[in-house]
């Protein structure tokens, strides 16, 4: 079973790296795809999300790779920074020996129930949804009006995946909290003492499902304008449902606090919602600047907006 685990544990991060290094060595290749890939359609096609059927509406966002190069350069800087910080990261597991001297009472009140919580199959059932949101871009296939932007949407998908993983991992790599379960005597203690048992804050699984989810959400909205009413409401629920359900599922399998996961719900949803906004042409993206900063240790992003 102990093998089984830890060829499990192996497999999932195997594919963590696979997804940053896809996400960091594409980036060189994002000029070609950011250029449209098909002819616009009529304006008044019709589209089964618009009321009445009717589709008067253009690509909302502006194209071409100048206006790419700040998210390119703010997702290649995270994304850099965080594998620094993981590469020269000091902080050792705990040792067998020391966990005796780990006391559940000094989390904070709303934190602390989750030091009781264990279950591998919430946290299988956690990696599923992870992986399965890389899907979402091909619902942009099912409308021509986002299909022949195909090219310029991936790209952006791919910004706001860079911003939020760089952001995720340095982060992890900095605040270095403890998981729950390390604290939890159930767990067995090969578990509790594994290489990402003080990774807690905050959690990945969360902020990149719900970074996704939000921007497959904006960009239908933002080429349907006139979307159906319930299906604007639909799209919206099960953008913050995926992410949310994510976060519990993290919670009850002891790998993270509520407030790891509360943390990286905002910063994935804000994430993938505002790579969009700023892409849109009437937000006159030429007035602003997005580049990733540190500040007295913490990375974060510097943006400016002229108005």
């Amino acid at each position: 079973m102990g093998i089984r685990k830890n060829h499990l544990w192996h497999l999932v991060m195997m594919v963590k790296k696979i997804i940053a290094v896809l996400l960091l060595g594409l980036m060189p290749f994002t000029p070609m795809l950011s250029q449209s890939t098909g002819k616009p359609r009529n304006k008044t096609d019709y589209c089964a999300f618009c009321k009445n059927g009717v589709h008067k509406n253009k690509n909302p966002y502006v194209k071409g790779f100048k206006y790419e190069i700040p998210f390119i350069a703010a997702g290649t800087g995270l994304l850099t920074t965080g594998f620094v910080l993981q590469s020269t990261n000091k902080t050792q597991p705990y040792k067998a020996a020391e966990l005796n001297t780990l006391n559940r009472n000094s989390i904070n009140a709303f934190d602390r129930p989750a030091t009781y919580n264990y279950s591998p199959q919430a946290a299988s059932t956690s990696d599923i949804f992870r992986i399965g949101v890389l899907i979402l871009p091909v619902i942009f296939l099912s409308t021509h009006h986002t299909r022949s932007d195909i090219g310029s949407l991936l790209v952006m998908g791919l910004e706001v995946g860079a911003i939020t993983y760089g952001l995720t991992l340095s982060m992890k790599n900095i605040v270095n909290r403890t998981r729950p379960y390390v604290y939890n005597p159930d767990v067995p203690v090969g578990e509790r003492t594994n290489n990402i048992s003080r990774l807690s804050f905050f959690s990945g699984h969360t902020s990149f499902t719900a970074s996704f989810t939000f921007f497959t959400a904006k960009v239908l909205s933002d080429y349907h304008p006139n979307m159906k009413t319930g299906l604007k409401i639909a799209i919206w629920s099960t953008a913050a449902i995926i992410p949310a359900v994510t976060a519990y599922l993290r919670v009850k399998s002891g790998k993270h606090f509520p407030t790891d996961v509360i943390a990286a719900y905002a910063v994935g949803a804000f994430s993938g919602w505002i790579i969009p906004q700023l892409h849109k042409k009437t937000r006159k993206n030429s007035n602003y600047s997005l580049f990733p900063v540190i500040y007295y240790g913490t990375p974060g992003l510097y943006f400016t907006y002229n108005f």
